[in-house]
């Protein structure tokens, strides 16, 4: 077949843009390719989610026979321990296919490169990792949580130029444009969660669905994370069966999902509520409120990245802060990387991520 690098690497991109459809959390995207022995594809697969078969399994099944011989691409390496499906490499090596070109290794301590050994020993060739940065691009909260346990914290906000996210009455809808909302609701989709406090839940009693048209993927779990003020009884939250985080039960509500982490003050401790999040499987939270709350989590050091739209307006005075809580010397700001700086509608969205020293 002779593929060149840069030809296996074009292979790989093709297989990840089809794991753009899939949501499998808490499991990797994964997709798979595979060519016959003449180099032409005769099969692809991509992982659904837990207790679907993966996407190495779905393109041998599909390719049968033409598999023997050919080129299996798959974006992660697969896995060698049993889940709720048997070792994807016991399938590879009884599928009698030549080579298998790898994007990335999986960053699962139960993986972590050992397929490599299992397939050469089979007698078939290991090619790669061939795209790592790629790979965990499309998929940083399945890398950050098996590196960390927690869950990837993105903080998003939506501010005038002069740093206010609302005024001092609490107005805010909408201090950005409609392509900037329009872009924050791809954000959810693009999430597991989205996290807000008690204070957002009363002042704005919102839904947190993602409302894109053409949207039929699942719908982020809405996680609310409580103070030491009673909870207002009715909201459109609790008709959504959120995760609820508590500094003590909660007993007037009929929320059977409860993370009681209690902390210092008679708040929630972030960190033990942080772990609890990644152990039911929540690799990435959108924080969208208030700014107690986010000031709480930057503080902690949970905020991992995060997207700024910061609207065409001037509030020229004192409104509401991104992030509440004392600011009182320079040396205290943490320097982070500036990712993307574009122009939404008549917006400016800023992603930026944390700097590693400080992760």
């Amino acid at each position: 077949m002779g593929l060149t690098v840069s030809g296996q690497r074009r292979l790989l991109r093709r297989a990840l843009r089809l794991t753009m459809s899939s949501y499998p959390h808490p499991n990797p995207r994964v997709a798979a390719l595979l060519l016959d022995p003449a180099g032409q594809q005769v099969a692809s697969g991509v992982h659904q989610g837990p207790g679907s078969p993966h996407a190495e399994v779905l393109a041998l099944d599909e390719a049968g026979d033409r598999a023997r011989g050919g080129v299996l691409f798959t974006t992660l390496e697969p896995c060698v321990h049993v889940g709720r499906t048997p070792p994807c490499v016991e399938r590879i090596r009884d599928s009698g296919v030549a080579t298998i070109v790898v994007g990335a290794l999986d960053p699962d301590s139960r993986v972590a490169g050992r397929s490599r050994g299992i397939l050469e020993a089979a007698g078939i060739e290991v090619v790669g990792p061939l795209v790592t940065e790629e790979v965990e691009a499309i998929d940083p909260g399945y890398y950050h949580h098996r590196r960390t346990g927690l869950p990837l914290f993105t903080l998003k906000a939506a501010a005038t130029l002069d740093g206010w996210t609302a005024a001092a009455d609490g107005t805010s809808q909408w201090i950005s444009g409609s392509s900037a909302r329009r872009d924050g609701h791809r954000l959810r989709a693009a999430s597991d969660a989205v996290m807000v406090g008690a204070g957002t839940l009363r002042a704005d009693d919102p839904r947190l669905t993602v409302r894109a048209p053409g949207y039929g993927g699942p719908q982020p779990r809405p996680v609310v994370v409580a103070g030491r003020s009673e909870l207002p009884p009715v909201r459109k939250l609790w008709e959504r069966s959120p995760l609820l985080v508590t500094p003590r039960p909660q007993q007037a509500f009929a929320i059977e999902d409860q993370v009681v982490a209690p902390g210092e003050g008679g708040l929630v401790d972030l960190e033990e509520a942080a772990r609890a999040l990644g152990e039911r499987g929540i690799l990435d939270v959108l924080v969208e409120g208030g700014a107690r709350l986010a000031g709480a989590l930057w503080r902690r050091g949970l905020i991992d990245q995060g997207v700024f739209y910061l609207a065409a307006a001037v509030a020229g005075g004192e409104g509401r802060p991104v992030m509440k809580g004392a600011f009182a010397t320079l040396t205290e700001a943490r320097r982070v990387i500036i990712e993307d700086v574009q122009r939404v509608g008549e917006d400016i969205r800023v992603a930026w991520r944390r700097r590693k020293e400080d992760a």
